[in-house]
C-alpha cells in the first residue's frame, strides 16, 4: 500500500501542469486523442494534422499531454512529440494566402480609391479652370461696365454742361429780344421826332419863303 503511495506520487511529480497553452498537431499526421496518457486507453477522436489544442497537463514519464481541441473543447490525452509550439506550414502557408488575398483585396480597394480620388481631382481641377475663366469672363464685362458708367458719367456732365449753356444762350436771348424791343421804341420815338421836325420846317419854310418873295418884288 505503502510503494503505491510513493509510486502516485512520483507520477503526480513527474506530471508538469501547463495552462492556456496552445499547441499544433504535428504536419502530416493523425494523432489519436485517448481518454487516458497510454495506448491503453480509448480514442476519443483523431486529430489532423495542423490542428490547434490547449495544453492543459503534461505527463513527461508517459510522452503524453492532456489537451482540450479548440474547435470542439473536446479533453484526451495525446502524445507530446506530436505536439508543435508553431503551426505547421501548411497552416502557415494558409494563413499567408488569406493574408496576401486580403493585401491583395485592400490594394485593390486602395487602387479604387485612388482612381476615385483622381476622378475627383480631374473634375475639380475642371470646375476650377470653368471658374477662373468665368471670373475672367467677369472682370472682362466688370471692366466693360466701369468703362461705360464712366461714359456715362462724361455724357451725363456734357449734357449737364450743354443745358448750362443752352440755358445761358436762351437768357441771352432773352435779354437782346428786350434790348431790340427797346430799341425799336426808341426808333420809333426818332424816326417820329424827325417825321415833326421836318413837317415843322416844311411850314416854317411854307411861311418864309412866300415872305421873301414878295420882299424882293417890293425891292424892285
Amino acid at each position: 500500500m505503502l510503494l503505491r503511495w510513493f509510486v502516485l506520487a512520483g507520477l503526480l511529480l513527474a506530471a508538469v501542469a501547463v495552462h492556456a497553452q496552445t499547441r499544433y498537431v504535428s504536419d502530416n499526421t493523425v494523432v489519436e486523442l485517448r481518454r487516458g496518457p497510454s495506448l491503453e486507453f480509448l480514442i476519443v477522436r483523431s486529430l489532423g494534422a495542423g490542428e490547434a489544442v490547449e495544453v492543459l497537463e503534461e505527463d513527461a514519464e508517459n510522452g503524453y499531454s492532456r489537451v482540450r481541441v479548440l474547435d470542439q473543447g473536446t479533453e484526451g490525452w495525446i502524445l507530446t512529440r506530436f505536439l508543435t509550439a508553431e503551426p505547421i506550414a501548411r497552416e502557415r502557408l494558409a494563413v499567408a494566402d488569406r493574408n496576401l488575398a486580403t493585401a491583395r483585396s485592400r490594394v485593390g480597394e486602395l487602387e479604387q480609391e485612388v482612381a476615385s480620388l483622381t476622378e475627383q481631382l480631374n473634375s475639380t481641377r475642371q470646375e476650377l479652370e470653368q471658374i477662373q475663366a468665368s471670373h475672367g469672363e467677369v472682370t472682362t464685362e466688370l471692366a466693360g461696365i466701369r468703362t461705360a458708367s464712366a461714359n456715362v458719367v462724361e455724357i451725363r456732365d456734357q449734357n449737364e454742361n450743354l443745358r448750362q449753356r443752352l440755358n445761358d444762350r436762351e437768357q441771352d436771348v432773352d435779354r437782346l429780344t428786350v434790348e431790340n424791343a427797346a430799341l425799336a421804341r426808341r426808333s420809333s420815338q426818332n424816326w417820329f421826332i424827325v417825321g415833326a421836325g421836318v413837317l415843322f420846317g416844311g411850314i416854317v419854310i411854307g411861311l418864309i419863303v412866300p415872305s421873301l418873295r414878295r420882299k424882293r418884288r417890293s425891292d424892285w
